[in-house]
């Protein structure tokens, strides 16, 4: 009914349509570089632009749904920017446009809904596997906030599961309840199967009711909406509690257990057929067991007498001779062939890690092109950490793959003392796990507030993970007085104060505006070369002993120096260079230093990652092997020349 009359309302909108096309002709040639040739997809972007702009649309998510019936099209742009100049010239030359990752059909959506604190996320973590490290999950209501994406499988069948915040639809007081309640309504629209989750311990409430009036009058048209009624842990009391939901009209309740799974793998089986018979998914959805049973059975009956044939017709077959041969056994591989995993494309993890409120959600959805986290001026907003999918396609004409970057927003990392264990601790935790999991980290610092410590306590968190950093400074637009030096000098600001990502190169940005946002993509894929990259040893060699010429080791008080012998490159992400020498505690920090930025200044294209040194002494053998070669000291050299004991 929503979606009727927005449409209704946009006949309202054909004059400023009109004007605004007109005005996107006048965008520099370099942004169309950007924007499909195709006329519809164009008239697509501007009207889907346009509608989360519509004063009297207040629902984002409707915005959003409407705006995805239009651009149906796997092509459309949907992470197009809007930024200066100098921006749209910079990704021109990049291979391709950024847009939005549209998720393969063959892994449908299940879409996890109720009101607040019913066991959503618990829920989510037991079919999904992800007790240790997914949804945080404690006993309060409004943990989750944000829609969360996990990756579950079951019976074969491969499925993303969303996790969603607790729905009220009453006017209400709570925090972020509507922003919440509109990334609940994007998770639905975009599903291929609903299940509703109500607390059978409590019993039904009238916000159960509501949510299920809702989804019965607008959902199950559509899709299926399958009531999983949670905090069922007892067999005997739980289809007790379960026969009071069988007054919301959405079937029947399933009496499961997200802390013991009891009753998931009935709901969900249940789930699968609902969904092959509404055929929300792709054709052949949550068949493969039953194609293989049925293969298997045609096996196992094939040495039976069928009807209609003759004793010929059945010598034949018994021998493995006929149609009905062949037919059997490629039934039978098919269905095998249906479990067979798929190669997935590779993902460049990019890490969007800061201090509270800096701007690391807002950076998001201007990367993302939409409403994809809960942004506000309250410190602490975003809690679980929030993926966003982009994919940059592969050249015009050439067999590559198209470049997924899968972007990570955390939460804000505050001081260790400040931070107690409970909700605020499993945010921080996921936050270290997304910097460790990541090839590139965006450190977002807030331009206008300069480097505080807890800004150089995660530079050195990220380089002691190895992951290459980008510094992304946010908030450009809010600089004020700013003439023809503050670039230079905020530049050569933020070297001195974070010294520990010295090679990190450093972007101005405004997430609000969108200024040079686009540069994000370029520099994320500078960092992943050269986070990648291998040195030859000869060159290495050629460089170490460069540095040892123009600087030796430094010696001790006693006399003892350190001797090194030669270097090499034993593995990347990070690169990694292992140096010999006679004895590792003799070189210290100041020459390891030393070394790194003598590299660094000698070989290109290790400007966004760090360079991990290996200091490794000669070993035991080898000493000894030297001192029978040599003799003892004193002995005026009279040891055995070994391999050669003829030469004594």
């Amino acid at each position: 009914r929503a979606k009727t009359m927005a449409i209704h309302q946009l006949g309202l909108l054909a004059s400023a349509v009109v004007g605004v096309l007109s005005i996107a002709c006048l965008i520099p040639t370099t942004t169309h570089a950007l924007i499909p040739s195709r006329t519809t997809r164009t008239h697509h972007k501007v009207v889907g632009r346009a509608l989360t702009r519509l004063p009297w649309i207040d629902n984002t998510a409707l915005a959003v749904s409407l705006y995805d019936d239009l651009s149906s099209s796997d092509a459309d742009i949907d992470g197009y920017d809007e930024t200066e100049e100098d921006d749209a010239s910079a990704s021109s030359s990049s291979s391709g446009p950024i847009r939005r990752h549209r998720r393969t059909k063959k892994e449908p959506l299940i879409a996890i809904v109720g009101r607040p604190n019913v066991g959503k996320s618990a829920f989510v973590n037991r079919i999904a596997g992800t007790q240790s490290g997914g949804a945080i999950v404690a006993d309060e209501p409004g943990i989750t906030r944000d829609r969360t994406y996990r990756s579950a499988e079951f019976l074969g069948e491969q499925f993303q599961l969303v996790d969603t915040g607790g729905l009220v639809f009453d006017d209400t007081d709570a925090l972020f309840a509507k922003e919440i309640r509109e990334q609940a309504m994007v998770a639905i629209e975009e599903s291929a199967a609903v299940i509703l989750v109500v607390d059978g311990q409590v019993g039904l409430t009238n916000m159960d009711q509501q949510l299920a009036d809702f989804l019965r009058k607008e959902v199950t048209k559509d899709v299926p909406v399958h009531v999983a009624v949670n905090k069922c842990e007892s067999e005997k009391t739980g289809a007790v509690a379960a026969a009071d939901f069988w007054g919301l009209g959405l079937g029947e309740p399933f009496p499961v257990s997200a802390l013991h799974g009891n009753g998931v793998a009935e709901i969900l089986e249940t789930m699968f057929e609902s969904i092959d018979q509404k055929g929300s998914a792709i054709k052949g959805f949550g068949t493969k067991v039953k194609e293989m049973k049925k293969a298997q059975q045609a096996v196992m009956d094939y040495e039976k007498e069928l009807e209609g044939e003759d004793q010929a017709d059945r010598f034949l077959r018994q021998y493995g001779v006929g149609n009905d041969a062949e037919a059997v056994i490629k039934r039978y591989e098919d269905a095998m062939a249906a479990f067979d995993e798929e190669d997935l494309m590779e993902e460049i993890n990019v890490a969007i890690v800061g201090r509270p409120n800096v701007g690391k959600s807002s950076l998001l959805n201007t990367l993302f092109g939409g409403a994809r986290s809960i942004v506000s001026d309250v410190a602490g907003t975003t809690r679980d950490s929030i993926d966003a999918v982009m994919e940059r396609p592969p050249p015009p004409g050439s067999d590559e793959n198209p470049t997924l970057y899968r972007f990570v927003d955390t939460a804000g990392i505050r001081r260790k003392g400040k931070v107690q264990f409970g909700p605020e601790f499993f945010m921080v935790n996921r936050a270290l796990r997304a910097i460790r999991r990541a090839d590139v980290a965006l450190l977002v610092l807030d331009a206008t507030a300069g480097v505080t410590e807890q800004d150089r306590i995660l530079a050195q968190k990220i380089a002691d993970d190895g992951r290459a950093c980008v510094i992304v400074c946010n908030k450009w637009d809010a600089v004020v007085d700013k003439d023809s030096s503050t670039y230079d000098k905020s530049v050569k600001y933020f070297r001195e104060e974070l010294p520990q990502v010295r090679w990190a190169p450093i972007l101005f940005i405004s997430a609000a505006t969108g200024q040079r946002c686009g540069k994000i993509y370029s520099a994320v894929d500078e960092a992943i070369v050269a986070h990648r990259r291998r040195v030859s040893t000869a060159i290495l060699n050629e460089v170490l002993r460069d540095a040892i010429l123009w600087q030796p080791p430094p010696a001790r008080r006693n006399g003892a120096q350190a001797k090194i012998y030669y270097c090499n490159q034993v593995s990347t992400r990070p690169p990694t260079v292992v140096v010999f020498c006679n004895d590792p505690k003799l070189i210290n920090d100041n020459y390891r230093r030393y070394l790194d930025r003598k590299f660094r200044e000698s070989l290109d294209g290790f400007e966004a990652t760090p360079i991990r040194w290996i200091f490794r002494g000669r070993r035991v053998r080898d000493i000894a092997r030297s001192r029978k070669m040599n003799g003892e000291p004193g002995d005026g050299g009279s040891g055995t020349s070994f391999p050669f004991p003829h030469a004594v």
